[in-house]
């Protein structure tokens, strides 16, 4: 079958429900216990969140796969867990069609993937050095 090229529209049918720090203001967040040991020895596909609000209620909520091996390597290089908590804290959250929630890593800072002009638009590709190669090493 023949490439067929038209109009791209995003098939996913997702909800942006606010930041975490918005569902809990004057809350705590913190990772689901046994979360991280269970992801790292692969037994879950993805961390979770317990997001607790100022009247002492809580609700869990995975995090997507990208972010959760962005924390995992996050905490690989020993950075300190507050800091990495208050960087979810400022995540969005996701629902999808069915209704489930997810925190979610962000589409770019406009709020739109970023694009890559090919040709008489943009850059000639065989003049960029980085290879996908180079980008596993990373």
């Amino acid at each position: 079958m023949a490439l067929q090229f038209k109009e791209y529209v995003s098939t996913a049918n997702l909800t942006e429900l606010g930041t975490v720090s918005s569902f809990i203001p004057n809350g705590s967040l913190k990772f689901v216990p046994g979360t991280i040991d269970r992801y790292t020895l692969g037994t879950i596909k993805a961390m979770a969140m317990i997001l607790t609000n100022s009247a002492g209620e809580s609700v869990s909520v995975p995090l997507s796969k990208k972010v959760s091996a962005v924390i995992k390597k996050a905490l690989d290089n020993a950075t300190p867990k507050k800091e990495i908590l208050a960087a979810i804290a400022k995540l969005e959250i996701l629902e999808n069609e069915k209704g489930a929630n997810t925190i979610s890593a962000p589409r770019g800072s406009t709020g739109e993937e970023e694009s890559f002009d090919i040709g008489a638009k943009g850059a000639n590709v065989s003049k960029v050095k980085v290879t996908y190669e180079d980008l596993a090493q990373w």
